[in-house]
């Protein structure tokens, strides 16, 4: 670790393989500009890319956060993932809402597009689902984390667990995961099912452990490029539900 740490500096770090999504490329261009007039704190952290080679993205992970201590001065690490579309803003909004006492690990509001059946035609019925979880029991004698689906809006709340697609985690939490674990985001087994978690929940497991917060700010919007199927089905819900409201609503909440 550095001796002196740039109070209020972010470093902005991802993993990409050979290809980046649009969405992702345009909201970094627009943060970048952000910054550079607002606050600088991406100009004075600055930016840590990682290719996820034959160790795959849980060793990309784990370079990126060690090189983070180790060679960087930033107080903060920015996660933003390549499938992402984000607000010019995200960065200093996650930092206002972020404590690093109280509230060193901070979230954004982020979704999965989770398959939920077969449609008949050689594809899956998909639904969003918040990447916010809590821990809860799941069947008998069986505990892992659920989604909570009925998250509150536009507040920070304390959760369980969330993804690292958009998040901010600051370096003391990270230092304390290293220095009990030895790694961050090595996978872990479910200790009810003995099935592996994802990097990203494996972390939370281990901020847990040392009862380091996890928060989310729900406010902080996010979109997940993902591919799906789509069919009259969808098309019929979503003019039930009065077509085309969520234009206006998105645009505002990524402002």
């Amino acid at each position: 670790m550095t001796a002196a740490v740039d109070g209020g500096s972010v470093l902005l770090g991802y993993v990409h393989g050979n290809e980046v999504a649009h969405s992702w490329h345009l909201s970094l261009l627009d943060l970048v500009k952000w910054d550079a007039s607002h606050e600088g704190r991406v100009m004075r952290g600055g930016f840590m890319a990682m290719r996820h080679g034959t160790g795959g993205i849980v060793q990309a992970r784990n370079d990126v956060a060690l090189q983070f201590l180790q060679r960087s001065d930033a107080e903060w690490l920015f996660w933003i993932d390549t499938d992402m579309g984000f607000a010019p803003s995200t960065v200093d909004r996650l930092v206002a809402a972020a404590d690093p006492d109280t509230r060193p690990v901070m979230g954004g509001l982020c979704f999965v597009s989770k398959e939920v059946e077969l449609d008949g035609l050689g594809g899956f019925r998909v639904t969003p689902v918040p990447t916010l979880y809590r821990w809860a029991t799941l069947g008998e004698d069986i505990r892992g984390f659920e989604p909570w689906k009925d998250y509150p809006r536009g507040q920070v709340v304390p959760i369980d667990a969330t993804g690292s697609a958009c998040i901010l985690i600051h370096r003391s939490a990270l230092q304390a995961v290293f220095d009990k674990f030895g790694t961050f985001y090595s996978r872990i087994p479910n200790e009810g099912t003995g099935q592996l978690l994802s990097e990203d929940l494996s972390l939370c497991v281990r901020l847990a452990a040392l009862e380091i917060p996890i928060h989310a700010d729900t406010s902080v919007k996010t979109t997940h490029f993902k591919p799906q199927w789509v069919q009259e089905a969808d098309f019929d819900h979503v003019h039930a539900a009065g077509g085309g409201g969520w234009q206006s609503e998105f645009q505002a909440a990524m402002r």
